[in-house]
């Protein structure tokens, strides 16, 4: 444990023999300290406040990345094409229900709503169910425009990635993004489309972008900004 500014930090000490020269590292566990076996405590102590500011700066940035909390019960909010919708839990017996209702409620019938690893399932094939059609719609439109044949599209459950397109012209596309609002959807398809055109990110790849999606740099910037959020379902 070390003090650094006004907290408390919890460090992994690391000794090797073979190491020559000290070195921090910090990764989602929390901050590694890596020293020659012999390295005294005050020359640790000295390594750690000399490094002050960035040890806490790295910190916080993984401390942000972290998966925020979610609500599954009844009233849960839940962001979809860019509005919020409402849960509304039922219970049912046999096959489970998910449905989308008049006032922005979602409806969902299960056998167990008090479970929150049941309801989350059920909303994900929800959004599953609807995201197939839609990016395979928004794809197929955006390849006519290019004059391009219609690509295969798959769904994707990446974490950190929004989309991908190969060279057999499979494009993959993060059922998550059905949470987000129209336009920004439509700017992560049109990117993995262009790349149907241009394999790289190139200025003539974003130049297609832009043929695609005028106000792309605006959508990517929403993206960038709730993408985090997208990514914790």
């Amino acid at each position: 444990m070390a003090r650094l500014g006004k907290r408390e930090v919890r460090f992994v000490l690391k000794r090797s023999v073979k190491r020559r020269r000290m070195l921090l590292s910090v990764d989602e566990g929390g901050l590694i300290v890596s020293v020659p076996w012999r390295t005294s405590e005050r020359r640790i102590d000295e390594l750690l406040q000399h490094s002050e500011k960035w040890v806490l700066g790295k910190l916080e940035q993984y401390a942000a990345r972290r998966r925020p909390e979610r609500v599954w019960g009844e009233g849960a909010l839940l962001d979809f094409m860019g509005r919020q919708v409402c849960l509304n839990l039922v219970r049912r017996k046999g096959r489970s229900l998910a449905q989308l209702q008049d006032g922005g409620r979602l409806l969902l019938g299960l056998a167990e709503p008090e479970r929150a690893a049941h309801v989350r399932e059920l909303v994900i094939h929800w959004y599953r169910r609807h995201a197939a059609p839609h990016l395979r719609s928004r794809a197929d439109h955006f390849a006519q425009r290019l004059g391009e044949p219609a690509p295969r599209v798959l769904l994707s459950s990446a974490l950190g990635r929004w989309g991908s397109c190969n060279a057999k012209r499979e494009v993959r596309l993060n059922w998550r993004l059905m949470q987000a609002p129209a336009h920004v959807i439509d700017y992560v398809v049109a990117h993995e489309v262009a790349h149907l055109r241009v394999m790289s990110h190139s200025s003539r790849f974003w130049k297609v972008v832009e043929q695609l999606h005028p106000q792309y740099a605006t959508a990517r910037a929403e993206l960038d900004t709730m993408g985090h959020w997208y990514m914790s379902l």
